[in-house]
């Protein structure tokens, strides 16, 4: 079973966590949500789908006004789809079909047009490229805690030793749990944090310079840079794609 609804929200919206016990698919034709997991955020964005397994519990944060559709699909019908959640890039062959999706009626298609359409879509989806767009976020308390704090203020010019002394806790044992945690070291984990909190003020039609300073880059040439390397494609260019 394939069911189709359409999201529209005019302003930020946060979700309490759940689950669903069916697999549930983002879809959006403008706008940005931010999916967290117990092991990981993504931001959703247009050009991208966010999949969520089901029984997978998460949130939902709506940024700003969004536009979309939330396609769910039941484990029943013995589907293969992505075991993990996780935002995946779109191509115009499974964009057509999500569209088709949108539009279909059980008066105009024959029973049968559901189950073989279901399953074109599950292989499809299974051959995209999963985004490198995910934080990975730590369990522990304190390493929590610093990147919660990172998170809402990624321009503080906090030093990892500043952050890890008011959260009671060595340098030494912070850089060990980001990257047990996490499989990154912090310094890597801090600039991926700011890429991804970036993604946010690109969306809300800031210009680039604003967007490199409020994510805390000293200039905006390494800022580029690093969005560049990261997404194969400069911030500005990205942010044309947003709409």
């Amino acid at each position: 079973m394939m069911d189709v609804a359409p999201l529209n929200h005019r302003q930020r919206h946060e979700t309490p966590w759940h689950a669903h016990p069916i697999g549930q698919l983002y879809w959006l034709q403008r706008g940005m949500i931010i999916i967290e997991t117990d092991t990981a955020q993504w931001p959703i964005t247009p050009g991208s789908v966010g999949w969520i397994p089901e029984h997978c519990s998460h949130k939902a944060t709506i940024l700003a006004a969004v536009q979309g559709f939330i396609l769910h699909f039941d484990a029943a019908d013995a589907v293969e789809f992505p075991q993990l959640p996780g935002v995946y890039g779109v191509n115009p062959f499974l964009s057509a079909l999500m569209d088709r999706a949108t539009r279909l009626t059980a008066a105009d298609y024959p029973p049968d047009y559901f189950s073989h359409w279901l399953v074109l879509f599950g292989y499809e989806l299974m051959r995209l490229q999963r985004l490198p767009v995910g934080l990975p976020l730590p369990s522990d308390r304190r390493a929590r805690r610093i990147a919660d704090q990172l998170l809402n203020s990624p321009s503080t010019d906090l030093t990892q030793a500043q952050l890890a002394a008011r959260s009671g806790v060595s340098v030494r044992t912070l850089s060990r749990i980001f990257i047990r945690e996490t499989g990154l070291t912090f310094s890597q984990w801090r600039q991926q944090s700011k890429l991804v909190i970036s993604l946010k003020w690109l969306l809300a039609g800031c210009t680039i310079s604003d967007v490199a300073e409020r994510s805390g880059y000293g200039n905006v040439s390494a800022y580029i840079e690093v969005f560049r390397h990261r997404f194969g494609e400069t911030p500005g260019k990205f942010q044309a794609k947003l709409g």
